[in-house]
C-alpha cells in the first residue's frame, strides 16, 4: 500500500516511480513533431520544476496545436474522461531553461518575459528557439500532466500581455507574499492565476522562484488559513446538507452539519485506481479552526479539497463541520493533478444539496460506488473507525 501514500515521491527508495514510468511509455500520447524555431501560443501558462533545487528549470508552456489555447490550462472548462484531458494536455510543450531560485531578485530579460507572460490574462504568442525536444510526458499527483518538453535558448513575447492594474500594483508593492495571494483571491482571481504569479517570483519582499508543485499547495493553504480566521466568528449552520458530484473517476460527497468549524477528508482509493494497484485503501485527515501545523498525510489533495469548502462557508457567512468523502475509482487510471479535487469539490458545492435531520441520515444515504467496502466487514469497520478519530465520534453515532 506504499504507492497510494507515496504518490510518486519515491518513498520506496527507487530512483524512479514504476507506475509513472509505465505511463510515459504510452505511444498514443505522443504528438506531432515540434519545429525547433517556432511561434506558438501560450494559454498563458508557465512551469517551474523542482528537480535540482535551488537550480531549477523554468519556462513557458505553449500549445503545439491550432485549437483555442485558453482551453489547455483552464481546468474549470474540462469535461469528458481521463483520456480527454490527457489528449488535450499532451499537445502542450513546456520550455525548460535553468535558473537559480533567487533569480527573481534581479531577473534577466528572459525571466522578465516569462513573468510578464505569467501575469497575462489572455493567451499570448511566444517565439522560441528550441535546442532539444524530449518526448517524455510528465505525470504528477499535484501538477497537471504535460506532453513533450524542450530546452530553449531564446524566447520572446510577440505581443504585449494584458496585465490587470490591480496585479501590477501588488507586484510593485513591498508586501509579504501571503498578503498578495490573499488580496488577489479576495478580488476573485482564480487560484490557477495566483499560483502562476507566485511560482515566477512576483510576490514578496524577498522574491524567489517557487516550483509549480509547491506553489499549488502553498496557495491553497495560505488562502485556506486566512479564510478560517474569517469564518470563526460566523454563526453556526443550522441544518445538515449533503452535496454530491462526480468527474474523471472521482466521486465527491460533502456533508456540512451544525458545529464550530472542523474539516475532515476521507479518501477511498478503490483497487486498481492509479496509485492503488492493490486492495482498497482508506485514508483520513482532519483539523479544527486552529492552524494546521503539519503537512497533511493525504498530500496536496487535502488542501485542494479544503479551500472550496472554506470559500463556500465564507460566501454564506456560516461556520460548520464538514466531511468530504473522495472515492477514487479505476476510471482514474492516470494522475491528472489536484485540480481534479479542487474543481470536484467546488462544483459539488454549486449543486442543490439534500437536507437531512441528522449526520447519521446523511451518511446512510451515501452510496459507495463499489460495494466491496460495504460487503467487506473489515473494510467497512475501518471506514467507520476513521470517523471515530474525529470530534464527531461518528462510529458510535452510526452503530
Amino acid at each position: 500500500m506504499l504507492c497510494v501514500r507515496c504518490k510518486g515521491n519515491l518513498l520506496c527508495g527507487k530512483g524512479y516511480c514504476p507506475l509513472l514510468t509505465l505511463l510515459e511509455k504510452f505511444k498514443k500520447f505522443k504528438k506531432s513533431e515540434l519545429i525547433l524555431n517556432s511561434e506558438l501560443p501560450s494559454p498563458p501558462s508557465i512551469f517551474v520544476g523542482k528537480k535540482g533545487y535551488p537550480l531549477i528549470n523554468l519556462g513557458p508552456v505553449m500549445v503545439n496545436s491550432e485549437e483555442n489555447p485558453e482551453l489547455y490550462d483552464n481546468p474549470s472548462m474540462w469535461k469528458g474522461d481521463v483520456e480527454d484531458v490527457l489528449a488535450l494536455r499532451m499537445n502542450l510543450v513546456r520550455g525548460v531553461k535553468s535558473f537559480h531560485v533567487n533569480s527573481a531578485i534581479n531577473p534577466d530579460r528572459t525571466l522578465l518575459e516569462i513573468q510578464e507572460l505569467s501575469a497575462s490574462l489572455k493567451p499570448i504568442d511566444v517565439e522560441a528557439r528550441f535546442e532539444k525536444v524530449i518526448e517524455r510526458p510528465m505525470f504528477d499527483d499535484i501538477v497537471q500532466p504535460f506532453g513533450v518538453y524542450a530546452k530553449y535558448s531564446m524566447l520572446s513575447l510577440t505581443e504585449n500581455p494584458r496585465i490587470p492594474l490591480k496585479v501590477e500594483k501588488l507586484i510593485n508593492d513591498e508586501i509579504k507574499a501571503e498578503e498578495a495571494i490573499y488580496n488577489l483571491h479576495q478580488q476573485n482571481f482564480s487560484t490557477y492565476y495566483i499560483q502562476r504569479l507566485f511560482s515566477v517570483g512576483l510576490f514578496g519582499v524577498k522574491k524567489k522562484l517557487v516550483p509549480t508543485r509547491w506553489s499549488i499547495t502553498a496557495v491553497h493553504d495560505i488562502i485556506g488559513e486566512r479564510l478560517k480566521k474569517e469564518i470563526r466568528n460566523f454563526d453556526i449552520l443550522n441544518e445538515v446538507l449533503l452535496f454530491s458530484f462526480e468527474h474523471f473517476g472521482n466521486r465527491f460527497e460533502i456533508i456540512l452539519y451544525p458545529s464550530n468549524y472542523n474539516f475532515q477528508l476521507l479518501e477511498i482509493w478503490i483497487e486498481k485506481s492509479f496509485w492503488n494497484p492493490g486492495k482498497t485503501w482508506i485514508g483520513w485527515d482532519g483539523e479544527d479552526i486552529n492552524k494546521k501545523r503539519t503537512y497533511s498525510k493525504l498530500s496536496g489533495g487535502y488542501y485542494a479539497s479544503r479551500l472550496p469548502v472554506l470559500e463556500f462557508l465564507s460566501r454564506i457567512r456560516k461556520q460548520a463541520g464538514c466531511i468530504v468523502i473522495r472515492e477514487i475509482t479505476p476510471e482514474y487510471f492516470a494522475p491528472l493533478g489536484v485540480w481534479v479535487v479542487e474543481e470536484g469539490v467546488r462544483k459539488a458545492l454549486m449543486m442543490k444539496p439534500k437536507k437531512f435531520n441528522s449526520i447519521q441520515e446523511a451518511i446512510s444515504s451515501i452510496k459507495i460506488k463499489t460495494e466491496k467496502i460495504r460487503s467487506d466487514k473489515k473494510g467497512w469497520i475501518k471506514y467507520l473507525k476513521i470517523f471515530k478519530q474525529s470530534s464527531l465520534d461518528l462510529y458510535s453515532r452510526i452503530l
